[in-house]
């Protein structure tokens, strides 16, 4: 499927984004690189895809796939490792996730 295609490139849009040194930062290259992020993501919202929220949700599995447990706030994601998105109601990729499994020794 097309979109599930786009969803990796926009992986990688949004790690080299995060990546941008604050020297680089306001370069009006880096500037067209956002803008060209930003378009496909409309363009895939505009074709009903939205984004799983993850980060301090409680865990579920129908949206979420746990990869690491760490020490936290038990049963909810305290990192999101890999965004998770939905056509419409559908999963089409869960989000990869941390998940808090309480304090030690408790």
């Amino acid at each position: 499927m097309l979109l599930m295609s786009l969803l990796p490139i926009l992986d990688d849009f949004e790690r080299a984004l995060d990546n941008v040194s604050i020297k680089l930062a306001g370069l009006t290259w880096v500037d067209g690189i956002r803008l060209i992020h930003r378009k496909l993501q409309a363009v895939l919202e505009s074709h009903g895809i939205s984004q799983i929220e993850a980060l301090g949700n409680d865990f579920d599995p129908a949206l979420h796939e746990a990869v690491l447990e760490e020490e936290g706030e038990e049963g909810k994601v305290i990192e999101e490792l890999q965004r998770g998105y939905k056509l419409h109601e559908r999963v089409l990729r869960p989000a990869m996730v941390k998940v808090g499994k309480g304090k030690e020794g408790q």
